[in-house]
């Protein structure tokens, strides 16, 4: 994420509400629909470690840690210090053993012990090179691991794609996205095994890649 991204997120983490109305935007008043396909697409089991990328203030957390169980792990990072603070208190008020944060760069991880699943939920298309984050991704995962993404685009079909003009400019100012990045395209070329789902006339995707084992 760059300074000006990581400046943004920073405020945001202070202004929750408001947060939480731009993504009802940006998810046509789902988002707990798709932040759920998300984490299900990962497929995690009791017992696995799952690394999230981009955590913002730990709205995933709950979901992530009750798929893992209480003997799995989560571990949250993020690269705004304000979006690690809101996450840390998350995990505090929840009382949470083994849901840990850490204020990093998503393209320089600086984890040792291996991962089952990454998760990254609206946060890669704020990342200024996504192919950084998956080659990144890659050396953290076990040999059979798999990565899923949640994220946004510009609308990809008639009539949607005539909102571009008015969305893209709105979310570029208000979230760091990087709207002419292929997230998707980085996620295909970095994992051998990978598949796209998209909604609201593309602009909604939930993707999906897996190492050989």
């Amino acid at each position: 994420m760059s300074t000006r991204g990581q400046r943004l997120y920073d405020w945001w983490s202070g202004h929750s509400g408001a947060q939480r109305f731009l993504y009802g935007l940006a998810f046509f008043g789902r988002e707990g629909t798709f932040r759920r396909r998300g984490v299900e697409a990962l497929a995690l089991e009791p017992g696995e470690r799952v690394l999230e990328l981009g955590c913002g203030p730990g709205t995933n957390f709950d979901a992530l840690r009750e798929r893992v169980g209480p003997e799995g792990t989560v571990v949250g990072l993020d690269y705004s210090a304000g979006m690690a603070a809101s996450a840390r208190e998350t995990v505090r008020d929840a009382g949470w053993e083994n849901v840990h944060v850490v204020h990093a760069d998503a393209a320089t991880l600086p984890v040792s012990e291996p991962f089952d699943g990454v998760y990254a939920a609206m946060s890669l298309s704020a990342m200024p090179d996504p192919v950084a984050v998956f080659d990144a991704t890659r050396s953290v995962l076990v040999p059979d691991g798999r990565v899923a993404v949640l994220d946004a685009r510009p609308f990809q079909s008639l009539p949607w794609r005539v909102l571009n003009p008015l969305i893209v400019p709105l979310f570029r100012a208000s979230t760091n996205w990087v709207s002419e990045t292929d997230v998707t395209a980085a996620l295909d070329a970095a994992f051998p095994t990978a598949s796209v789902d998209g909604y609201y006339g593309g602009s909604i995707v939930v993707a999906t890649g897996r190492l050989d084992g």
